[in-house]
């Protein structure tokens, strides 16, 4: 069986539930399917080169093991080898497809590929692989292969990786002249072609100047910021068939280019966005599964009872249970599933359920409403929300609106800021410090179209624009909202419950949902609880949104006093939120 038809098979039991697999790797088969179906027609430009296939997995096999139990040397035909990789049927698909589709001109159809994967897998090995078979078989002159990462420890893996099967391979070193530069800088240089192949950290020094052929990046959700991949995305411009290729497993943050990546793989993958570009496969586990469920582990590691051995599993489920600190971890590293580093508040399964992007600010009409700002410093993200309890079945609505200075979007260590900013999740306000006009603008707007209660606000940084919505409003529409375990305790523990049992909506702005999963819990010996955001104070995930949601939800706590509306008292028939 050659190693397309082996492919297909995997991608067939995908499709046929022979091989239990999540929701992205069916859509990941079935995308492929679709393209088989079309291929070469004028929607489709693109054709399946089988030889081109077959070629790179053939290389690959030509390599042999270098950690694990497999990495000895047997007797073969008389004499000790090495013992060669064999790749998997899983393998054979994502090589085939990344490699086989071409464009009608003959080069490769795919520039970007993203494989989200559990560790154990043998992501670092088969992307090391990949690595030597660009440098040598990919018939490209100076063809620059670099293993990148933000360190130059985390770029040598795979690159060292590539340097030891070159080093256990003479007959592959001699036949294409290779130069191996020592093992302490991993480094392969193909002097005939001017070819090499090496690691690439940003701490390198500078990374301008780069015209790689193949860029391969182990752990990309390890990248606090999205500079390298940036600058690695845009210097492939003058290549024909470049490769920049990401193997990760989940990580903690969405905030970061790891996850901005693997969203746009879901929107791919959904029918949301078309690129015929980008290839991209997620192991993962689907929303639901239990996940000590030994039937649910084979879903996210395609490597199971290979290099994945049932009883580690077992074995680290079993720590799992006894101690929930070891959850998180058992779930991101061996499930591949996105967890907070950190010990977290919110379940953002339970509250992406709640989402609701049909909701408007006219809704609020029928709820007691209150609106709630929270006031940022430069660097921070400016939030005005609006809460309201329904008077027909008591559910709580939440929309806002979030505003970060344009100065410091560009800048921005949040690697999707910009991208919010463009598809104006977030609005991006002049210059570089907190634009207070604007605040007071749409705060009143907003009080004005909802009619709520009255507008509420942290004292510490919002005095100035309190005492002109006073002005404004009218006396006794301001209130101020101490922060403090008084205030935040109760609001928390309401607006959990109310998230869990389904009765909550928000508006499915993801700015907002980033900020809530940066949320994670102080407890005092009371048990009352606290909001911080992960990572610390200097941490660049916030969570101004949540603060006003809280605040807001405080007041929904609190006994009502007067229900005069402040639309009342001010007469803000004509306000419109724009």
């Amino acid at each position: 069986m050659t190693y397309v038809e082996r492919a297909a098979r995997y991608r067939t039991a995908i499709l046929d539930g022979s091989i239990p697999a999540c929701k992205w790797v069916k859509l990941a088969c079935q995308r492929d399917e679709r393209d088989f179906a079309r291929q070469s027609t004028d929607a489709f430009p693109f054709y399946f080169d089988t030889d081109a296939a077959i070629r790179v997995c053939r290389a690959i096999e030509q390599f042999p093991h270098i950690k694990g139990p497999k990495a000895k040397q047997i007797r073969t035909n008389g004499r000790m080898a090495w013992q060669m990789l064999a790749l998997e049927d899983w393998q054979c698909w994502i090589l085939c497809t990344v490699f086989g589709w071409k464009r009608l001109d003959g080069m490769r159809r795919f520039r970007t590929g993203m494989v989200m994967i559990p560790r154990k897998n043998g992501k670092s090995t088969l992307l090391a692989g990949v690595g030597l078979y660009m440098l040598t078989a990919d018939g490209e002159s100076g063809a620059d292969v670099h293993s990148a990462a933000t360190t130059r420890d985390q770029a040598k893996i795979v690159a060292e990786a590539g340097y030891q099967m070159a080093q256990r391979s003479p007959q592959f070193l001699q036949y294409f002249g290779i130069v191996p530069r020592g093992p302490t800088s991993s480094r392969l240089d193909v002097p005939s072609t001017a070819s090499s192949f090496g690691p690439l950290s940003a701490d390198a020094g500078t990374l301008d100047g780069l015209n790689p052929h193949a860029a391969l990046v182990d752990e990309l959700h390890a990248h606090k910021t999205r500079h390298v991949w940036d600058v690695l995305e845009s210097a492939m411009g003058a290549r024909s068939q470049p490769l920049l290729w990401a193997i990760s497993t989940a990580g903690s943050s969405i905030g970061g280019i790891c996850y901005e990546v693997l969203s746009y793989l879901h929107k791919i993958l959904d029918g949301v966005h078309s690129d015929e570009t980008f290839f991209g496969i997620e192991y993962t586990v689907d929303e639901g599964d239990a996940w000590d469920d030994p039937a649910v582990w084979k879903k996210a590691n395609p490597n199971y009872g290979v290099s994945v051995y049932p009883d580690d599993l077992e074995r680290a489920a079993a720590a799992a249970r006894q101690s929930p600190a070891a959850v998180n971890n058992f779930l991101t590293k061996r499930l591949n599933v996105w967890v907070q580093s950190e010990s977290p508040w919110m379940s953002m399964e339970a509250w992406n359920a709640c989402s609701n992007p049909a909701i408007e600010w006219e809704d609020f009409l029928n709820c007691e409403t209150f609106v709630a700002v929270d006031v940022a410093q430069s660097r921070d993200i400016a939030a005005v929300v609006a809460i309201g309890r329904r008077q027909s079945d008591g559910k709580v609505l939440l929309k806002g609106k979030y505003f970060y200075p344009e100065d410091a979007v560009e800048g921005s260590p949040i690697a999707m800021m910009s991208g919010w900013a463009r598809e104006t999740h977030i609005i991006s306000t002049p210059g570089s410090v907190t634009d207070y006009e604007r605040l007071q603008e749409e705060t009143e707007r907003l009080v004005g179209e909802t009619k709520a209660q009255m507008a509420c606000f942290d004292r510490a940084l919002a005095v100035h624009l309190m005492q002109r919505l006073a002005q404004t409003l009218g006396e006794g529409s301001v209130l101020e909202v101490p922060q403090n375990v008084q205030t935040y305790d109760p609001a928390m523990k309401e607006l959990e419950r109310l998230v869990l049992s389904g009765q909550f909506e928000h508006d499915g702005n993801p700015v907002l949902t980033w900020m809530f999963s940066n949320v994670v819990v102080q407890r005092n010996y009371k048990d009352e609880i606290f909001p911080r955001k992960a990572g610390g104070k200097d941490s660049p995930n916030k969570i101004d949104g949540v603060a006003a949601a809280l605040m807001g939800m405080s007041r929904l706590l609190a006994p009502s006093e007067d229900t005069t509306s402040v639309y009342d008292l001010a007469g803000l028939d004509e306000f419109a939120i724009r």
